[in-house]
């Protein structure tokens, strides 16, 4: 099984000063980018226009690590110093939710069920025993 590891750095107040900070300081670059406002229409519901820009999810390369960063747009348990956590990001859902389940079978606390969402075809966020956070991804198009 091959996938990727991210550190992913979910904001409670707001994601785009955050990006430009880390461009600025850390030199990073910003490889992708989607906003509220990017998201399909029906995924927009509910949302005032005035949150249109707040980031749903960003990878940003610093030195040879990417991260994700994002506004917090989902309601997720988070608070300010427990945001970090890490994003795998697998090849086909199938592996994605072989991992979630695993996870779960071992103990592991879920904070949003496993689901098929406008941005992937398979996610799901968990807590470890440990208290470690894991947003378990599927790559687009897979």
């Amino acid at each position: 099984m091959e996938f990727e590891v991210s550190p992913y750095f979910l904001i409670t107040t707001d994601a785009e000063k955050a990006r430009l900070f880390y461009e600025e300081v850390f030199k990073a670059t910003t490889v992708y980018l989607q906003r509220v406002k990017d998201r399909p229409k029906q995924a927009k519901i509910g949302i005032s226009e005035d949150e249109y820009n707040r980031i749903d999810q960003s990878v940003l390369q610093f030195g040879d690590i990417k991260i994700m960063l994002a506004d917090d747009t989902e309601g997720l348990p988070i608070t300010e110093g427990n945001n970090i956590s890490i994003c795998l990001t697998f090849n086909t859902v199938e592996e994605t939710k072989a991992v979630y389940d695993r996870m779960i079978e071992k103990g592991s606390s879920i904070l949003k069920e496993f689901t098929d969402d406008f941005y992937t075809k398979g996610y799901g966020y968990v807590k470890d025993p440990f208290g470690v956070c894991f947003h378990l991804f599927t790559k687009r198009g897979a």
